[in-house]
């Protein structure tokens, strides 16, 4: 599970690359926010984690703000300009409908996204190999959406149309949704980016509710990234971001892991971790 944080992002790759290293088989993969983009590379496109940070360092924040002006098409020549400048995000972006169900990467079996319906402040959650109201490629876009930085996706489906924006600002970690169908997995290594709490997160006992429901069964790593921006990258951030996720994953984390793939039975039983 990897939870919202725009540039904290990076820290997700040092997890998936520690998580690699450790030879931890990794079942299913869900994302939010910057934690979408993440998993639909990773798991979709098959982009390992050493290359996924590469491509968030060397875009930076100044190519960031630029592709958000080139998607909102803000006319001649800023338009021109600002698309030149995000020109290795834009074709990033351009790759997701590359995503299909039946060829995941990395020994992954499913991938899902959430994302925000902004008209209606409805979740819109998809995933591979089920049914879903939004296309996949146009989920992780639009789940990654953050207003005012991002135009909303706009989706146009044959029932309604979607303004799909950040995830985020719903759940910045949905952990709820990787224990429900058709994921319903035995144990969950949620990766906390300590952003801003989305507007269904606010109860202050969530996650004690969540621990007490589902024990062992979910691992939180709450990752000490404070100071590090979500919209802007300082010098030698990027790298210390890789190296804070990848440290997360330290021999405590990775024997409870193995303790779980160990002594799960019923039907969540011999499940990886999600």
């Amino acid at each position: 599970m990897l939870g919202a944080g725009g540039f904290r992002g990076l820290a997700h790759a040092g997890v998936l690359k520690e998580l690699e290293r450790a030879g931890v088989r990794i079942r299913s993969i869900i994302g939010c926010s910057i934690g979408g983009l993440v998993a639909v590379y990773y798991a979709g496109l098959g982009i390992g984690p050493e290359r996924i940070a590469q491509s968030f360092v060397e875009a930076g924040a100044a190519s960031l703000v630029a592709a958000g002006l080139a998607l909102r098409g803000w006319g001649d020549p800023v338009s021109r300009g600002a698309r030149h400048r995000a020109r290795a995000i834009l074709e990033g972006l351009a790759r997701l409908g590359e995503i299909r169900s039946g060829r995941l990467h990395f020994g992954i079996e499913r991938v899902g996204v959430l994302a925000l319906d902004l008209p209606t402040g409805e979740e819109i959650f998809g995933s591979t190999g089920s049914p879903s109201r939004v296309p996949l490629p146009e989920l992780a876009l639009g789940g990654a959406s953050l207003p005012i930085l991002f135009p909303s996706v706009k989706v146009v489906t044959s029932h309604r149309t979607f303004r799909l924006v950040d995830g985020g600002l719903s759940r910045s970690v949905p952990v709820e949704r990787a224990f429900a169908p058709p994921f319903s997995a035995g144990t969950v290594l949620a990766v906390d980016l300590r952003v801003r709490r989305g507007f269904r997160e606010l109860r202050s006992n969530r996650w004690g509710r969540l621990e007490r429901e589902h024990g062992d069964g979910l691992i939180r790593l709450r990752l000490p990234v404070q100071g590090t921006g979500t919209v802007t990258l300082g010098k030698g951030e990027g790298l210390a971001l890789v190296r804070i996720g990848e440290a997360a994953v330290d021999s405590e984390i990775l024997d409870r892991l193995r303790r779980r793939a160990e002594t799960s039975d019923g039907p969540r039983g011999d499940r990886p971790p999600s």
